[in-house]
């Protein structure tokens, strides 16, 4: 996954200068039922995101009219990722800002953002969410070799494809989790019990069948 394959481009996207006033910004929010809005300079180098939750701050803290004051008053600002970035570095950002704001390599030039639409859709493709097969959540101890390459020669005998598979902390830290989804298969039973042979031990089997 790349971040470039996520991108909204800044030629989609709405922008406001840190010299607009905010009765402006307001209006421009309510046309296009939107919360926040990127703020870049007339160099189009990202400076941070207000809305109506900065606006409401600004003017509980200062105490005068939001009319007297420019998105300046308002701004919060972010660190953006680079076009370079790994997409995995959008997770910690999304979860605290309406979307991810993306720059050029040289740090400034706002190329556009990346949604929180746009990380599901990725996410849901890395894990095969909407891909008929069986969810399997194999649990490992830490200081076992060759994990995933035991999974993969449990599956390798009954030629079936996997559709994905990811490792993860299982919040012990001896032990971890692999979560393996393979196509649909007679031969599940049998793929189980390999897994177990080679000293995996299976926590959890979910079957997802086209509805």
């Amino acid at each position: 996954m790349f971040i470039k394959n996520c991108l909204t481009p800044r030629e989609q996207i709405l922008t406001v200068t840190p010299d607009a006033r905010l009765e402006q910004v307001i209006e421009t929010l309510q046309a296009h039922q939107l919360h926040t809005i990127p703020v870049v300079d007339r160099f189009n180098r990202f400076l941070g995101i207000t809305g109506y939750g900065h606006m409401m701050k600004a003017f509980l803290d200062n105490r005068r009219s939001w009319k007297e004051g420019t998105v300046a008053d308002t701004l919060e600002p972010i660190r953006p990722l680079t076009i370079f970035s790994d997409f995995e570095e959008t997770l910690p950002v999304i979860v605290r800002h309406p979307f991810v704001p993306i720059v050029d390599g040289d740090r400034m030039t706002f190329l556009g953002i990346v949604k929180i639409s746009d990380i599901e859709n990725a996410l849901s493709s890395a894990f095969g969410t909407n891909i008929p097969g069986i969810r399997l959540l194999l649990g490992v101890v830490i200081d076992m070799p060759h994990q995933l390459e035991h999974v993969v020669d449990a599956v390798k005998p009954f030629d079936v494809n996997i559709i994905s598979i990811t490792t993860f902390d299982a919040g012990d830290p001896a032990a971890r989790r692999i979560l393996l989804k393979i196509e649909l298969t007679p031969h599940l039973s049998a793929i189980q019990q390999r897994l177990v042979d080679k000293g995996l031990r299976v926590l959890s089997v979910k079957e997802r069948r086209i509805p």
